[in-house]
Order: C-alpha cells, then structure tokens, then sequence
C-alpha cells in the first residue's frame, strides 16, 4: 500500500512528476485541464482557464485522486487503508480566488464509528443496567399510562425535546410501591442516549452509602474520591435519583444531595427523582432527622427539588402484587 505524502513535501521536489512519468497517464502532464475535468466533474463545472493547471495544481489534484482510489471498495472503518491521520478522512477539492485547495472531511464510515463510541461512551457513563435499558416507552405498561396520562405525556414530551441548557423542568415522582415510576424515568434516559445527551442514572440508598463510605476513607485504595464522584452528578445534563427517601437519612447523605442539586441549579441542569413520598413528606423526613446547620441545608434542598422539578403523583396498583 501506498502511503500519501504530505502535498508540502511534493510541492518541494519538482521532479516529482518526472519519477512517475512512467507510470503516469501523459495527458496529465500534456493537457491537464481536460485529463482532470475527466476525473473530477466538478471541475468541469467550473470551466477553470488552462493556465489554471499548473504542475503545483496536478499535485495537490494527484494526491486528492489517489486518496479516493484508497476509499474504494471501502467495507467500514475498521478496514481503512489509510494509515495514521488519514484513516476515516477524505480530501475533496476546495476552490478559492487564488487557487485550489483541498479540503478534508470524514467519511460516512467514520461519522458512523464515532457515533457508535460516543453512544458507548453514553451508556458506560449512564450508570443504567441491562434491565433498566430494557425499560423503554414502548414496553411501559398500558394501564399506567392510561391512569397517569399527564405524567406519561409530561416524561415523553421531556425525553424528547430537552437539550442541555433550555430551561425545562425535571421530574418529581412520587407514589406506591410498584406503580413503574422506575421504568418511566429509565424509559426517559434511554430516549435521551439516542439523542446524544448525557444522562445518569443513580439508586439513592447505595449511592449515598457509598459517598458516606468513602468520607471516612478519602483518598484510598486508589477509588474516585467524594468531590469527583460528587462533580460526575453534578455535571451529567440529566440525573435520575431513583428512591429518594429510602437512604439512611443522616448528616452526610444530606450534605450530598444538597451539593448535587446546589451545583446543578445554576446551569438549570434537571434532576429526574421517584419517591414513595410526596415532596412534603420527603421535606418533614429530612428535616426531623437533622438539627442545627443540617436541618437548615435540609430545607434549602427540598426548596431547590421543588424548583428543579414538576411534581407528579404515580397512581395505580402495584404491579408486583398482580403477578403473585
């Protein structure tokens, strides 16, 4: 295979040409204009004068031919033959007032690879299981949706139509045990990773643990600290906290959500909750288990929950029970 050589360094050996005469088509040389209208049509619309042409023209026009010459065939990605920077680009031609340039793009193959790794990146930062990404708007249970058609509408028109930076709200969720609030908000996130938005996914009694965990083992066993797990929510465009209220309220887990949701409401970044309790209940919960400096972040928390978010009562029976 050959390797291209960078047009810089042809321009600067002028008997280039005459190395390769041999294998070269002589029209290249003799007439230029009409041997390259012929390989390249666009040329041909621009109808460019003769003097156009010049050798320093044929170069950068012999380096832009043989990389197609490389792309044909071309199965994917994976199987370019290009070599270092050149794998997934394509140079086209660019005409300007002074003269000719060339432009370099990625290819469709290309754009498709760094979509799929991008999608990948997407879901390892997503923090969802395989169950919750089967937990989708086209599985979500019909009678769920048929008694919570507000909140339904509301979680659909949401996951469809937020970018990071507008100012829509999030989502309060709250109601009985086995009423799908889970499914509704993964079926949320797992619509937003199509759409190339970080999202995160996190369960309030191991997420907390684990933070109060490691504030007495700062800095050890080689494990993301407190403030870097604790910046990875704050900087995800969209979190869900799954089960807010059945962690082990206490003086560290409220300190927590309160720098979560105190570090996203500047940027209105939403925050997606399910409870089994209503805002109210979730305020008094907080608040009867904390005192002094505590208590008073208890209530700035719940103030901000109820500014990031709608809140929505989840009715319905319990799903679980139905199956026993």
């Amino acid at each position: 295979m050959e390797k291209l050589t960078p047009i810089g360094s042809l321009l600067g050996k002028p008997s280039f040409l005459n190395k390769r005469s041999s294998s070269l088509d002589p029209d290249m040389i003799e007439r230029p204009k009409d041997y390259w209208e012929k390989i390249f049509p666009e040329l041909q619309t621009a109808d460019l004068p003769h003097e156009f042409y010049t050798s320093s023209t044929s170069l950068q026009l012999l380096h832009i031919y043989l990389d197609r010459k490389k792309c044909e065939g071309c199965q994917g990605f994976a199987s370019c033959p290009k070599e270092e920077d050149a794998k997934g680009h394509q140079f086209s031609i660019g005409l300007t007032e002074t003269g000719l340039i060339q432009q370099v793009n990625k290819c469709d193959f290309y754009r498709e690879h760094l979509a799929k790794e991008q999608e990948k990146r997407l879901w390892t930062f997503s923090g969802l299981s395989e169950g919750h990404r089967r937990m989708t708007f086209e599985n979500y249970p019909d009678e769920q949706k048929r008694v919570n058609r507000e909140l339904c509408t509301k979680a659909f028109q949401f996951a469809n139509e937020y970018v990071p930076g507008s100012d829509m709200k999030g989502l309060y969720i709250y109601g009985g045990f086995g009423t799908a609030k889970t499914h509704l908000a993964c079926a949320v996130l797992n619509r937003l990773i199509t759409r190339k938005i970080r999202v995160l996914y996190v369960q309030a009694e191991k997420t907390f643990a684990a933070l109060s965990d490691l504030y007495f083992r700062e800095n050890r066993d080689g494990l993301p600290t407190r403030s870097e797990i604790l910046d990875k929510y704050i900087s995800a465009d969209v979190l869900v906290i799954d089960e807010l209220g059945h962690e082990n309220v206490n003086e560290s887990s409220i300190w927590a959500l309160y720098t979560i949701l105190n570090g996203r409401e500047p940027e209105r970044k939403p925050v997606i909750i399910t409870s089994n309790f209503s805002a109210i209940e979730l305020a008094e919960r907080y608040v009867s288990r904390a005192s002094g400096e505590t208590s008073r972040r208890a209530e700035a928390l719940v103030s901000r929950l109820l500014w990031l978010t709608d809140q929505y009562e989840m009715l319905g029976e319990d799903y679980r029970s139905r199956e026993l």
